[in-house]
């Protein structure tokens, strides 16, 4: 997939692309921002553009078999390293597929291209043993951290890098993806990206069915939060923080907290008597009622307060405490 095919993030792939075309692509990466919108597509795509033999304007052409080989992971030049059945990557993974080789030269490509994702998986030890290689890479070498919670790297990691920030995608974009690549019916699509926060991964997780717990937490803490009394809101912020899934603490709660912001903003479509736009609308009713207690004003604050709790889970904040704080002031 060519960087002309990322949907979304105009203005980073204009960046890169200006750099592959001037060969002065950073060696040391960091790709930051949420789950599922796109971060690990890149990280391939602008491997295949510092190493396409057919690069045209700082792109791959995407379609020449060292293209099509990056892109399905099975070029000597490209590799990528993940906690694979691990709960993190150790040093000794770091060792065998980056530090120990780092500095051979590429087998048959301008480049080696090391993909790391998720980052914020590499453990205390392995990020100290990577950081004279990512202060001075190899001529050849060209390192690409990916992570959803980029603040929870060392910092020694992380200034080391040139940190590129990749935002949510639009509700547009997420449908695009979703129907231009995953094959989903446009209306369905639609509904899928409004309750999605921007990410695809979750539009697709909400599409399997992943996402139902996570909608019924949702719900249990607005209902909660509608009274005064503090009990019943903590009771429904540990229902919240607690989940049977395999996802980390942080990456399951901040989902919650995205179906949350997104039945905000269905209540607020409510007094906007736009219901129509509605992403949950098998909940209209639940958000009609909920309605009565959230009227526009502290629904504002509200989605407001989500947006904080996100920002305090990057930070490594403890998802029970974001949890209890969310309960408490919506």
């Amino acid at each position: 997939m060519p960087l002309a095919s990322i949907v979304g993030h105009a203005r980073l792939i204009d960046l890169l692309k200006h750099a592959v075309d001037r060969t002065s692509v950073p060696q040391s990466l960091l790709f930051s921002g949420p789950d599922g919108v796109g971060k690990h597509a890149t990280a391939l795509a602008l491997a295949q553009a510092i190493n396409c033999p057919k690069r045209t304007g700082g792109d791959a052409c995407g379609s020449c078999p060292t293209c099509v080989r990056i892109a399905k992971g099975q070029h000597s030049d490209v590799t990528e390293i993940d906690r694979g059945e691990s709960a993190s990557i150790k040093i000794e993974v770091l060792r065998e597929r980056l530090l120990e080789v780092v500095g051979y030269r590429p087998f048959e490509a301008a480049r080696r291209v090391y993909i790391i994702d998720p980052a914020d998986d590499i453990t205390e030890q392995a990020q100290n043993a990577l950081l004279k290689t990512l202060e001075e890479p190899p001529p050849a070498a060209i390192i690409i951290l990916i992570s959803a919670f980029a603040d929870t790297i060392l910092p020694t990691v992380r200034s080391r890098c040139r940190r590129l920030r990749f935002a949510p995608l639009s509700d547009q974009d997420v449908a695009r993806v979703l129907v231009e690549r995953a094959g989903v019916e446009k209306a369905k699509a639609r509904a899928l990206a409004a309750v999605a926060g921007g990410s695809v991964s979750r539009a697709l997780a909400e599409q399997s069915g992943d996402l139902e717990d996570d909608r019924e937490a949702a719900l249990a803490l607005l209902q909660a939060a509608r009274g005064r009394h503090v009990m019943p809101r903590l009771k429904a912020a540990a229902a919240l923080a607690k989940h049977d899934s395999d996802r980390r603490d942080r990456e399951a709660l901040g989902a919650r907290l995205a179906v949350v912001q997104a039945m905000l903003r269905d209540i607020g479509l409510v007094h906007a008597n736009a219901t129509a736009s509605i992403g949950y609308a098998d909940d209209e009713g639940a958000m009609r009622d909920l309605a009565a207690s959230f009227d526009l004003r502290r629904t504002t604050a509200g989605f407001a307060a989500i947006e904080r709790a996100h920002e305090a889970l990057a930070r490594n904040a403890s998802p029970k405490i974001v949890a209890d704080w969310v309960a408490v002031t919506l």
